[in-house]
């Protein structure tokens, strides 16, 4: 069968240590069918990896990217990779396939073996130390169908993936810090003060002075306290306060002899009854106010509406008579306008059913039926309007209403929404 030397797979294991970096990296290898070049070759390799590992030594706790290459013989098609921790088998990934998993290991000295189908001849490990427990995170990835067998060339390199960081609170000795890498981010921050002892007593001319020992570093803060209040036993008002005015009052303290003056807040306004000042309509609310008899200030402002009394009594005030022949000829202009009819009923168009519904009449607003208006009132659960009943109505002009007699001819008349209406 023909050899091929071709590509090799990188099997990454990941160690996560928590609490203790590796003091050691070392490289042993399983030295069954190799040459003697080949046992020197990986004898300095070793030698190099424990120089690095002391490099690496005094570094805190890191995560370490560990690589094995494997090169010899090119074995193809299927194969398995074992990783055992320690002589236990903890995975076993098959060609092609990945895997990522964690392990809790103790301080001490431990070894990660990795063996092609088991077998301890095809194999490789790797020791590390660690100083405290920790955990370890082991990424193995198998990617090609061809595996090439070697000397171990094992390496580490410090790494920490951005979203795998470990952060530590920052003090007032370091800044935040990720415990697993060592990266560093922002400044320190102040001190963290324990419980205060008053170092100078604050009085009313002079501030007072407290200190506290740092709980992370043990230095002495200090800081100021506020002077305390003047101490004034009776006062005596120079200037009366008023509702616009601010007043003020002296006195002398008694500790230290000082003249002290201080404002007296202003007095209440004293305010009048309503006052009108815009003035409520049948549908529109108005305004009123409240002043201050002593300075004329608006205290109080509200929207008010009248009562129906009220509304009864703005009707009849303010609806025109006679308007008949201006809202015949010029219905757009006098559209809204307040109007008063005192009508005949020639006819009872319709009653309503509810109260959702106006009663629809024709009512003759001068005793004849040439000027007839047609009349929306709201008069449901009232006393019914009959034919000739007089009315006086009071409404708003809504232009004209066209429509057609059983005789077949068109008449149009002015349409009024009726607001109050009496019946004589």
């Amino acid at each position: 069968m023909n050899k091929r030397v071709l590509s090799l797979i990188s099997i990454l294991i990941v160690a996560f240590m928590l609490q203790g970096c590796p003091d050691t990296l070392s490289s042993n290898n399983n030295q069954n069918g190799k040459s003697e070049k080949a046992v020197a070759e990986n004898v300095a390799d070793g030698n190099n990896e424990e120089k690095h590992s002391d490099e690496e030594a005094e570094a805190i706790d890191c995560l370490l990217l560990v690589e094995i290459n494997y090169e010899s013989n090119v074995v193809m098609a299927k194969y398995s990779i074992i990783v055992s921790l320690d002589g236990e088998e903890i995975a076993t990934v098959g060609n092609g396939n990945e895997y990522f998993g964690s392990f809790d290991v103790k301080s001490g000295k431990h070894e990660l073996t990795f063996e092609k189908n088991g077998d301890s001849k095809i194999s490789n490990s790797y020791s590390f130390d660690v100083n405290s427990n920790c955990t370890v995170y082991c990424s193995l990835k198998s990617h090609l169908d061809y595996i090439e067998i070697t000397e171990k060339d094992a390496k580490g390199e410090a790494v920490c993936p951005s979203d795998q960081h470990q952060w530590e609170e920052a003090t007032c000795l370091s800044p935040m810090t990720c415990k697993v890498c060592g990266l560093t981010v922002g400044d320190v921050v102040d001190h963290k003060p324990g419980s205060w002892q008053t170092t100078k007593q604050a009085t009313c001319t002079e501030e007072g002075e407290e200190s506290s020992a740092c709980t992370i570093c043990g230095e002495t803060i200090t800081r100021n306290v506020d002077k305390i209040p003047h101490n004034v036993e009776q006062w005596e008002i120079v200037k009366d306060p008023t509702c616009t005015v601010v007043g003020e009052e002296k006195g002398v303290c008694t500790e230290c002899g000082q003249e002290i003056t201080r404002s007296i807040d202003k007095i209440a306004h004293d305010s009048g009854d309503w006052e009108i000042e815009k003035e409520a309509s049948f549908s529109e609310p108005g305004v009123r106010v409240k002043k201050c008899k002593e300075c004329g200030e608006v205290t109080k402002r509200e929207e008010y509406n009248l009562t129906e009394e009220e509304q009864v009594a703005w009707l009849k005030d303010n609806c025109q008579s006679g308007m008949y022949d201006a809202i015949s000829r010029d219905p757009n202009a006098h559209k809204g306008d307040y109007v008063k009819f005192t009508c005949t009923i020639v006819q009872v168009c319709s009653e309503a059913k509810s109260s959702k519904y106006y009663s629809e009449y024709r009512g003759a607003t001068n005793g004849s039926y040439e000027d007839v208006a047609y009349l929306y009132i709201d008069n449901y659960g009232e006393s019914r309007i009959l034919e000739d009943d007089k009315i006086t109505v009071y409404g708003v002009s809504d232009g004209l209403l066209t429509y057609e007699t059983v005789l077949g001819s068109t008449v149009t008349i002015p349409k009024i929404i009726v607001l109050y209406y009496e019946q004589k």
